[in-house]
Order: C-alpha cells, then structure tokens, then sequence
C-alpha cells in the first residue's frame, strides 16, 4: 500500500476520533446524555397502546429490572479510568432507551387508569436488598 494512502486512513481516523470525543464531551458537559427530558424525546409514542394493564405491569417490571442493571453497570464502570467514555459508548444509549421505555409505559397506563404495582413492588425488594446487605456488613 502507497505510503499516502496509509497516512490519509490515518488522518481520516484520527478526525473521526476528534469528532466522537467532542460529541460526547459536549454531552457530559451538558449534564449527562440520560436526562429525563431526552428519554421522552426517545420514547416511542403509542409503543404499549395494545397492552392490557396487566401487561403494562409485567413489561414495567422487566423494564425496571433492565434499568437498574444499566445502572449498576454504569456506576461500575465509572470507576475505572475513562469511566464516563465507557458509559456513554456502551450503556448511554440502551439506558436512555430504558427510560423512555419507562415514561411511555407510566404515561399509557396514566391515560388508561391502570394501577400498575411494579414500582411499590420493585422498592420493597430493594429495600429487603439493602437491609439483608446491612446484616451482611455488621
């Protein structure tokens, strides 16, 4: 391979980089990527309109679920040098998924009347995590 070429690929690289680490800076900078506000801009309108309420709270749960893990992971991961590059590569998305997974599904079940138990239910789990890692530290 021509030694220009090479060096153009490599120019070309190095500017896609430049662009991709200015994008997610001017992200942190502006307060993180998951904001409330871009998770309903995210969110799909009408996704969970054909759902029962039933179906609503059991897709809730697993959602809730899926959220916290994200969590987790992220909170893991910035720990580590580059912290806040690995989150906004490989979780920021799906988590901003996530949350606005979360609000369509509250705000269809608000406009139906549905009473959906997965968050009471998913704070007495956590709650009884919490108490049985108390126990576990003393």
């Amino acid at each position: 391979m021509p030694k220009s070429t090479a060096n153009n690929r490599r120019m070309v690289w190095g500017l896609q980089l430049k662009h991709l680490l200015v994008g997610i800076g001017l992200c942190l900078a502006a307060g993180g990527c998951a904001s409330q506000q871009m998770a309903e801009y995210v969110a799909k309108p009408g996704k969970f309109r054909f759902n029962s309420c039933k179906q609503l709270d059991q897709i809730g749960a697993n959602t809730l679920n899926r959220e916290r893990e994200l969590a987790a992971l992220m909170e893991r991961a910035r720990q580590g040098a580059g912290g806040e590059l690995a989150v906004a590569i490989a979780y920021q998305q799906d988590y901003t998924l996530v949350l606005g997974d979360l609000h369509e599904i509250e705000q269809t079940a608000a406009e139906r009347n549905c009473e959906l138990k997965f968050r009471a239910a998913a704070a007495e789990r956590a709650e009884r995590e919490r108490a049985e890692r108390e126990r576990v530290k003393r």
